[in-house]
């Protein structure tokens, strides 16, 4: 059925009611289930777990749950509307793909971390669906049995490209084998070419964040730097006096800075390393949740050349 008549029925105004209710809920779960998983999958291999890990709670639903409550209540609302009547099957395993997807972001935004559970639950998921699009012959995933597999492998491939890039260009990894590992789950599902498609999407989506937040801190910076009141002649010799005495301090802390600096050039700190895998399972939710749309104009562009 299409999505406007459905949404004019009783039941598609009642599934709309459903959906909205499971973004809250689900998004209020994902938000418990990080606070408890255990510590270790929260850190790197070998890593030993902080404290705010161990003890303090990692994220509240206070603060940005809410916007991502909201955010996961149309999302799934779309997916409702597109995947109806008949297609009930589509829309429970592409809600619980999108709340795995959500909990992903969430770690690896305030972690730089994918656990591998999640990864792997993604990837389940995303086979399950595949394999019941291609047995009951629906076809709306995938078009031949090995589209999964390709789109799999490329996507695996896609970021290790990516990678490779990073260190040619600047002499680093460019992410984490995280990300390599999540589009080789999110690949099962989006097939092929539908994995090119993401891909690309997860870059721009990535470029268009990240220009944002290198923008808004450099506003950030010159609005404080601009602030600050010129310091008095009268308390320029005062200040200099005390400047000579933090030198020693200064002088005593300058190791640990440079320890600091070196691990946040390494991409350890949170304050330098932008995650790559929160923006990928952004595109990912935003591409099932308007999979008919983004297909209809990739659609409409191809046919520009036949």
């Amino acid at each position: 059925m299409q999505p406007l008549e459905y949404l004019k029925t009783p039941t598609g105004l009642i599934w709309m009611v459903i959906s909205v209710l499971l973004g809250f809920a689900l998004t209020y779960i994902g938000y418990a289930v990080i606070n408890r998983v255990p510590a270790k999958w929260l850190c790197d291999y070998g890593e030993t777990p902080s404290e705010e890990l161990l003890q303090g709670p990692r994220v509240s639903y206070k603060h940005s749950g809410i916007i991502l409550s909201v955010v996961s209540a149309v999302c799934f609302s779309l997916i409702r509307l597109q995947f109806n009547k008949g297609y009930d099957i589509y829309f429970i395993m592409l809600v619980l793909i999108a709340f795995v997807a959500l909990m992903i972001a969430v770690c690896d935004f305030k972690y730089t971390i994918i656990p591998d559970q999640f990864t792997v639950a993604l990837g389940v998921l995303s086979l399950l669906l595949s394999v019941y699009d291609l047995v009951r012959g629906y076809n709306i995933l995938h078009g031949a049995f090995w589209s999964p597999i390709a789109g799999a492998f490329l996507g695996g491939a896609i970021m290790l490209l990516i990678d490779f890039l990073g260190v040619l260009i600047y002499k680093k990894g460019g992410m984490g084998f995280g990300d390599v590992k999540l589009f080789f789950a999110i690949g099962i599902l989006t097939g092929f070419p539908g994995t090119v498609t993401t891909a690309l999407m997860s870059v721009i989506v990535a470029a268009v964040c990240f220009a944002f937040i290198i923008a808004a801190a450099r506003i950030r910076g010159n609005s404080q730097s601009e602030s600050q009141p010129p310091e008095a002649p009268a308390e320029t010799a005062k200040a200099a006096e005390g400047d000579r005495n933090e030198a020693e301090g200064d002088a005593a802390e300058s190791e640990s800075v440079e320890e600091g600096t070196q691990a946040d050039e390494a991409g350890v700190g949170s304050g330098t390393y932008l995650a790559f895998g929160p923006y990928i399972a952004i595109t990912l939710i935003a591409y099932i949740s308007l999979y008919d749309l983004i297909n209809s104009l990739l659609g409409a562009y191809f046919n520009l050349f036949v």
